[in-house]
């Protein structure tokens, strides 16, 4: 292990120990001071990209005002998310589960009971990480996996999988995901999470309408279903104004069909994970985290306007 490395473990414990105990409103500085800050210093792509989403999806139905506040709270969420990830294992499991509301989560329940594991989706919005930290003890006995992308700098890498696996997750890089959520279901009593809501090359994804638009999305969650024959559950975490509380809301399972065409089975699967997807970001657009280029596949000018502030 570098000695950057080792400064760096020993910084993050440290701020976040700092973090974890101070009082909320404490805490609520930082994350907007944090956020703040990313929109200063951004160099405009996240920026411009967020503007160019909304813009494509809302048109003249938001003023653009109110689509700068939405970019704004997605700056602020974003930082909330790094921070709280940061001060996340410095706060007992029995403190961190009252600060959720769990709506419908016989949804969950009851696909575990009857076909013994399941796929988990969601998207970038609201509080997504705590699909690692808060979801694992309610769904024991099972064991549970989640999704995640790795940035080639290991000291960063180890942060990352040490919190996604805090509640005895296994971390599973995209970086040749497939095979190894094959193995893992393969086992049985597995429940993998995965955020399906990030553009992915046309050659590899489903062409589907999301938010009244053509996208390119995954199908791993329909082939994990049709292959082991288990439910989709859709399952997004909203936050109120202040980060205080969080509502877990499950949906109904999603099935894959399995007919003599596989491909078809597929589209029609995926194209119900983007639905529910946009009907949760619909719910409350400035949960969502606008700056993926969500539509470069089908509509490749898009991101090279540069709309102004």
């Amino acid at each position: 292990m570098n000695i950057i490395g080792v400064l760096l473990g020993w910084f993050v414990s440290g701020f976040g120990a700092f973090l974890a105990v101070i009082p909320h409103a404490g805490f609520l500085v930082f994350v907007k001071g944090l956020g703040f800050l990313m929109c200063l210093l951004d160099n405009k792509r996240r920026y411009n990209d967020a503007l160019t989403n909304l813009h494509f999806i809302y048109g003249d139905s938001l003023t653009l005002a109110q689509k700068k506040s939405i970019i704004k709270r997605c700056y602020q969420n974003f930082a909330f998310v790094i921070l709280e990830s940061i001060r996340i294992p410095k706060i007992p499991y029995y403190i961190h589960k009252q600060r959720f509301d769990i709506i419908d989560e016989h949804y969950i329940q009851q696909s575990l009971e009857k076909y013994g594991s399941a796929v988990l989706i969601s998207g970038h919005f609201g509080y997504w990480e705590a699909l690692a930290t808060f979801l694992p003890p309610r769904l024991e006995p099972h064991k549970m996996a989640s999704l995640g992308r790795l940035t080639g700098i290991a000291s960063i890498d180890r942060l990352i999988i040490s919190r996604r696996e805090l509640q005895g997750v296994k971390f599973i890089d995209k970086s040749g995901a497939f095979r190894n959520l094959l193995r893992f279901y393969g086992q049985g009593n597995a429940v993998a999470g995965i955020l399906v809501d990030q553009s992915i090359s046309s050659n590899e994804g489903v062409c589907v309408e999301f938010m009244g638009k053509k996208a390119s999305h995954t199908p791993i969650a329909s082939v994990l279903s049709r292959r082991f024959k288990i439910p989709i559950v859709p399952v997004f975490i909203d936050m109120n104004k202040d980060y205080s509380r969080f509502a877990i809301r499950f949906f109904p399972p999603i099935f894959t069909p399995c007919t003599d065409d596989p491909a078809s089975d597929l589209q029609k699967a995926t194209q119900d994970q983007a639905d529910i997807t946009t009907k949760v970001v619909q719910s409350n657009p400035a949960g969502w985290f606008w700056f993926h280029r969500r539509f470069k596949d089908y509509y490749p000018n898009l991101y090279a306007k540069k709309p102004g502030r």
